[in-house]
Formats: structure tokens, C-alpha cells, sequence
């Protein structure tokens, strides 16, 4: 793997649809043990019940800190939560569980732009490399990399980290307007 010469976080605007998503299946899974506990005895009610607060510690945080979910401590609870389902012969919610479970892996990555030699990596799922000779012109001003390419496609982003950290931006404009001079020679 070739290391990057300039890479940038940018910000992930659908974080927020999936905490909502995310604390709707927490819900979910709290009323569900509930009911299993108030309706079974023995050691399917004890499992139910500390599954029940397992699910209510994360949801509890959740409303008490709306702006801060730890996906870690989440996503063990939903895979600690499928296995039981399953265990319950309830195998749609065991399954979308675990389904949720991966993809909030995949919503949750910080979503980085890097930039090579050979082109760039635009941070979609999954992540599509772009070669220089399918960029037309890239600017990078006050924080918004604009990114112009051959088939007439314009991708702007809003830039939260750069690195490396000494980020000079006229440097870095001059050596994307040098790799394009060179491809466009050849």
C-alpha cells in the first residue's frame, strides 16, 4: 500500500440518522427483554434481565448525552443481544442485529480523502480510487477541497483535519497542479 502524501478528514453528515436508528434498536431491545422477563421464569427471565439492563445502560446515556454515543460499547451490546434472540428462537431480530451491528462499522469510520501519487481515495462505501488522469483541476481554499473531474463530476468537502499537520495550502495546490501538468504532457 502506498502512504499518503495529503489526506483530510471530512465530516460525516449521517452520523446523526444513525444514532437516531441506533437508539431506536436499543429501544427496541429494552421493551423486547422486558416483555421476555415479565413473561418467562427461571434462567430465560435472569438472561432477559441482564440483557434488559445491558440494552439500558448505552439507551439511558443516550438520552442523558445526545450528542456523544460510544458505537464500541454498542455495537457488543447488539452482538451480545442477537446471540440471546437466537438463543429465543427469535432469528429477524437476531439477524438484523448483527446486520446493524456491521453496518455501523461502516457508517462510523472517520472519512478520509488521501491523496497519492497515483490519484486519490474519495471515502464512499465502497472507497473508489481516482486516477490523475481523471481530475481535471483540484483547489483546496478556506477549508473546502473542490475537486473537478474529466467526466464534468464536481466534489466538494468541507475539511475538518488535515495532514500533515504543517498543512500549507498553496504547497499543496501547487503539487496537485504538478501532477496534472505531467499527466496532461503524456
Amino acid at each position: 500500500m502506498e502512504k499518503f502524501i495529503y489526506a483530510f478528514e471530512t465530516p460525516n453528515n449521517k452520523l446523526n440518522i444513525y444514532k437516531v436508528i441506533t437508539f431506536i434498536i436499543l429501544s427496541l431491545n429494552v421493551f423486547g427483554f422486558g416483555f421476555v422477563f415479565l413473561k418467562t421464569f427461571g434462567s430465560i427471565s435472569v438472561l432477559s434481565i441482564i440483557l434488559l439492563i445491558l440494552n439500558a445502560v448505552p439507551w439511558g446515556y443516550y438520552l442523558l448525552n445526545k450528542t456523544h454515543i460510544n458505537f464500541k460499547i454498542v455495537t457488543l451490546t447488539f452482538i451480545i443481544s442477537a446471540f440471546m434472540w437466537l438463543y429465543l428462537d427469535n432469528y429477524v431480530m437476531c439477524i438484523a442485529l448483527i446486520v446493524f451491528s456491521i453496518l455501523g462499522q461502516v457508517a462510523n469510520k472517520k472519512l478520509i480523502v488521501s491523496f497519492f501519487e497515483k490519484g486519490f481515495v474519495y471515502p464512499s462505501f465502497p472507497s473508489k480510487n481516482i486516477e490523475w488522469n481523471e481530475i481535471s483541476n483540484v483547489i483546496f481554499k478556506d477549508d473546502i477541497l473542490t475537486i473537478d473531474l474529466e467526466n464534468n463530476k464536481l466534489i466538494q468537502l468541507n475539511i475538518e483535519n488535515k495532514w500533515p499537520t504543517n498543512f500549507d495550502e498553496n504547497e499543496f495546490n501547487d503539487w496537485c497542479t504538478n501532477f496534472l501538468k505531467q499527466i496532461k504532457t503524456k
